[in-house]
């Protein structure tokens, strides 16, 4: 490893190009007269200089700083090499007048950087840095920004990072604040991580600045921050919300699946006592062996496991799985019962298993788990925060859409619902009567259910607010899982005295919206009680996720870009509540431009391209008044009013670069 000899430089002697980024601690820019690892075959890297503000060079250890720049001289060249390839590690210390003003640094190589896909259309493919905070959503929202990422990736991903904690334990660095927004990770040529933030780390002991910690990533309260055992319980946090999909939970049950050592070794790092916490070499060692027999195959989608339901005729029928002829199967008519009085309907509720309420339903070949919403007034609320997660898209329509019948059925025919199956056993099925609406169900029938949890009870209703409406026949079978993939189905009921399946979709006083996905757009007039579906257009609602089985709006604080809420509660049926978390579709990406973020102007319109060297103007400030031109001063501004809503209104200023 060559690098620069650790003597500080002077300001003045860089060439700084374009301004690459700025956050609390500083500024980065772009070099051009500077270069680290001169003289090896693949050398010659670019570097950035960081500066850091007035603010936090009052609180800046010189000290550690130097001792930092100094480390990189001190080992082998090899070891050396190997930090510079796994870190952004400080490689000189900057000057100006004298006294230490920020450091030079290896840029972070191209190869951790993906193109970020909008699937809405209404940005621009972007070309972004790949930080671990986008893997910690659902496979459908990955997969729909150009990502492709299988358990066995994430597997490999976790176990170079516990590698690499386990190196620079040896060289007594500790990362300290191991978090999303602090890992950018590459699969090509092979799935690692690349660790920034560096000057944060501490070595020895020896902090440069203060230890900090991110939102969600803290160490138990009371524990010292920056050490060893710090850094793998933040590991365990990490691998558990890599495979739970999920930024926040502390649940291993997902890991575990995958591997039920792994699962030990979770709950192990997130022990209380950092003494009973494991290393970062048998997380390591585990996390390879799993990785060797595990599937790289991506999910397609999550869903939650339904439960099933069975109407019974007055001898009384067990609990089944519905499947003719397997373990549970439903009876046939016992002496002196009419048919009608026997088909014993099989139905189930999507989403009722109460300890997995709150899971997010996701775009899957139009399964999703919805709600039968009665005539309650939803609740909702502005909430103007900025979260810290990535700005997601939407998801694209699911290729798998059950808009021309289902794959599993060859003979169904979409337009009636009904089969044309010439091999239907129509000489055992019993004649439906007038009295039984499992037999007798249409397409665009409409029903009430009086049933309880576990018993459905369909009487004739007309189709309105609070009825299911019969949204696919499924004839040959009792198989509820035959209705996955239904548009809209949220109940499944089958007869096996008539072998056949109600697909039932229930209609709901809040409207079209009650069935959005994520990714749809949406909008109705504050205090309206409908909602509907609509296409995306300025002033209207994006999904950015919807929650069955729940009307907290806890779990969209965090999600990128939220700002709004909407629930619709379930009277008598709270495993059908939904909560809908939404982001105002501003005009462009000045509604959601904060101060020093970087866009291009051209015209009237602004993009964020992910890249402040491509940037003609940058935002000086924010107001949510409109037309406040006197806020921005001798500055530029954009603005814009929602009518409806006058909260998102906004003024941002700007100022050319």
């Amino acid at each position: 490893m060559s690098v620069d000899r650790p003597v500080p430089i002077d300001i003045a002697t860089l060439t700084l190009g374009d301004r690459l980024g700025q956050g609390g601690q500083g500024t980065v820019h772009q070099v051009r007269n500077k270069r680290i690892n001169k003289g090896i075959a693949d050398g010659d890297w670019e570097v950035v200089y960081k500066e850091y503000s007035a603010a936090v060079l009052q609180a800046l250890d010189t000290a550690a700083l130097e001792s930092a720049v100094a480390l990189l001289s001190r080992l082998s060249d090899s070891d050396g090499r190997w930090l510079c390839d796994k870190t952004a590690w400080p490689a000189v210390v900057v000057h100006r007048q004298g006294r230490a003003c920020g450091f030079l640094m290896r840029a972070v190589p191209d190869r951790f950087r993906f193109t970020l896909r909008s699937l809405t259309a209404v940005s621009p493919a972007q070309r972004r840095l790949a930080t671990v905070e986008f893997l910690l959503n659902d496979d459908a929202y990955v997969t729909g920004i150009g990502l492709t990422v299988g358990d066995r990736d994430r597997l490999l991903l976790l176990a170079d990072l516990a590698t690499t904690l386990h190196r620079l334990h040896a060289f007594d660095v500790t990362v300290g604040d191991v978090s999303p927004k602090n890992l950018l990770f590459t699969l090509t040529p092979r799935p690692e991580f690349f660790l920034i933030d560096s000057d944060a780390m501490r070595l020895r002991g020896a902090s440069v600045l203060p230890q900090a910690e991110t939102p969600d990533w803290q160490v138990p309260p009371g524990e010292e921050r920056g050490t060893a055992a710090g850094d793998v319980y933040k590991l365990g946090l990490l691998a558990v919300r890599l495979f739970a999909r999920d930024q926040t939970t502390t649940d291993p049950a997902a890991l575990a699946r995958t591997g039920a050592r792994l699962g030990d070794l979770a709950r192990a790092s997130l022990d209380p006592d950092p003494a009973r916490r494991p290393s970062p070499a048998s997380w390591a060692e585990e996390l390879t062996a799993v990785a060797a027999t595990t599937t790289n195959q991506p999910k397609k989608h999550q869903q939650k496991q339904k439960t099933t339901r069975q109407r019974t005729g007055p001898a009384g029928v067990g609990r089944g799985s519905g499947r003719p002829g397997g373990a549970g199967a439903g009876r046939t008519a016992g002496p002196g019962i009419s048919p009608g009085a026997t088909a014993a309907g099989l139905k189930r509720a999507l989403g009722t298993l109460a300890a997995v309420a709150a899971l997010v339903a996701v775009v899957a070949g139009g399964h999703q788990l919805h709600s039968r919403a009665e005539v309650v007034r939803d609740a909702h609320g502005p909430t103007l925060s900025s979260p810290p997660f990535p700005d997601p898209f939407g998801t694209s329509p699911d290729p798998a859409d059950d808009t021309a019948g289902d794959l599993d059925d060859p003979y169904d025919d979409s337009g009636d619902g009904t089969s044309t199956d010439p091999a239907d056993p129509a000489p055992d099925t019993p004649s439906a009567t007038p009295t039984d609406p499992i037999g007798t169900a249409d397409v665009g029938d409409c029903f009430d259910d009086h049933g309880g949890s576990e018993q459905a009870d369909l009487s004739p209703a007309d189709c309105a607010a609070g009825t299911f409406r019969v949204a696919r026949i499924k004839t040959g079978t009792t198989d509820l899982d035959s209705c996955d993939g239904v548009t809209d189905s949220d109940e499944s009921v089958s007869s096996a005295a008539y072998d056949r399946v109600l697909c039932l979709s229930y209609q709901s006083s809040g409207g079209s919206a009650f069935h959005a996905h994520q990714g749809d757009c949406v909008f109705g007039v504050p205090g309206a009680e409908e909602w509907s579906r609509q296409s995306c257009r300025t002033g209207t609602f994006k999904v950015l996720a919807a929650y069955r089985g729940t009307t907290s709006h806890a779990k969209c604080e965090g999600l990128p870009h939220y700002n709004y809420w909407r629930s619709m509660k379930v009277a008598g049926n709270s495993a059908l509540d939904v909560m809908l978390c939404l982001s105002m579709n501003y005009p462009d990406d000045a509604g959601y431009a904060v101060r020093n973020e970087c866009l291009v102007k051209s015209g009237n319109t602004f993009t964020n391209v992910g890249d402040c060297g491509k940037s003609n103007v940058y935002v000086t400030g924010r107001t949510s008044a409109y037309r406040d031109a006197s806020f921005c001063g001798s500055d530029g501004y954009t603005t814009w009013p929602s009518t409806d809503y006058p909260a998102f209104a906004y003024t941002v200023c700007w100022r050319w670069r």
